[in-house]
């Protein structure tokens, strides 16, 4: 696994790790506290899965997943505290002639419009192309969902293209507008300098 499952990418107010066992009772809350507000923007949630056998069982197959280079899920955590407050995943990786990822990503309700999901992004970028040497990253959003497409237009991702029934949610095939990201692209971002770790990604 290139990616140490203990390790800690920080920024200035968020942190993510690699999901592990020990973060199964923050990963239940988080799913609790937010299945209603999160509902219009996934695939179908069955509740009944939301208790700790399952969670444990999901993020075993999550780090099954990275050992195998094939997607990385992290949780993102408020510095201060260390809350579980989202979700970042680099998902369905193909290397090759493509070295691509899809990019998916989720936030707390209670901390939306604070940047938090900008920084985090950053930082997953950050982790994709640094460490894992992905050439592109791609991320879909639901053609209302304007705040997403903010946080993707801040982390230098081009609109490229609109996909009618692209993903089944919320129970329907939904069309979605198409983000993409490319390691070699000129960037000109807000901000400064990456978020590091203490030390080089």
């Amino acid at each position: 696994m290139p990616i140490e499952p203990s390790r800690r990418f920080t920024g200035p107010r968020v942190y993510l790790e690699l999901l592990r066992r020990e973060h199964t009772l923050e990963l239940l809350r988080y799913r609790r506290e937010n299945f209603e507000f999160l509902r219009p923007f996934e695939p179908l949630q069955d509740e009944r899965e939301l208790v700790a056998p399952e969670q444990e069982a999901l993020i075993a197959s999550y780090l099954e997943r990275a050992s195998r280079d094939m997607s990385y899920h992290f949780g993102i955590f408020l510095q201060q505290g260390g809350t579980l407050v989202g979700r970042f995943n680099l998902n369905n990786i193909v290397r090759g002639v493509f070295q691509n990822a899809y990019v998916g990503y989720a936030l707390d309700e209670a901390h939306q419009g604070q940047g938090l999901m900008t920084e985090a992004v950053a930082i997953g970028c950050e982790i994709g192309f640094r460490m894992l040497s992905l050439h592109r990253l791609q991320a879909a959003t639901l053609p209302w969902n304007k705040g997403s497409q903010r946080v993707l237009e801040k982390n230098g991702f081009r609109r490229e293209g609109y996909a009618p029934g692209y993903l089944k949610i919320a129970g329907r095939w939904q069309d979605h507008v198409i983000f993409a990201r490319r390691v070699d692209q000129d960037l000109d971002l807000p901000g400064g300098e990456p978020p590091q770790d203490g030390g080089p990604l």
